[in-house]
């Protein structure tokens, strides 16, 4: 992909298994048995969500934080009907459930973006289409801090 850096270009393999880089695995303080909590993302561009328990428990206290109403009724049930839970092994790998891959249209060769308060995994194609999107925010943003 000429877009962006390969460290995060990764493989999901023919067991749907997705091994976590180093670095990100770093980043989340990932462990062996750890829980991840996979949330397909709704809306745009199909791509899939990925949580520790640390930062699932951090959404979850936001989500509670939010004002009653069916909005809020309508989220808690595509969150209850679309979360996955699995569980890391040594290596930071964990299989996503074929109904997510088939969801969020991932297979093969995935992009893997720290976005710090989650971890989001894109079907390359897909970050090609809004890689233009992306730059457009990255001008706006960079110029606002300079």
């Amino acid at each position: 992909m000429k877009h962006f850096n390969e460290k995060h270009l990764h493989v999901i393999d023919p067991k749907g298994r997705l091994q976590l880089g180093r670095d990100v695995r770093r980043a989340l303080k990932l462990r062996k048995g750890e829980t991840l909590y996979l949330l397909p993302a709704a809306g745009g561009q199909p791509h899939l969500e990925i949580r520790t328990s640390a930062q699932w428990n951090d959404y979850k206290e936001r989500f509670l934080g939010q004002a009653p109403g069916g909005r809020k009724r309508d989220f808690m049930r595509f969150v209850e009907l679309s979360m996955e839970m699995v569980t890391a092994d040594a290596q930071g790998r964990f299989s996503i459930p074929k109904r997510l891959r088939e969801l969020c249209q991932l297979d093969g060769q995935v992009a893997v973006i720290n976005m710090t308060f989650c971890v989001e995994v894109w079907n390359t194609e897909f970050v090609g289409a809004k890689w233009s999107e992306f730059a457009r925010a990255f001008e706006d943003f960079n110029d606002s801090l300079l």
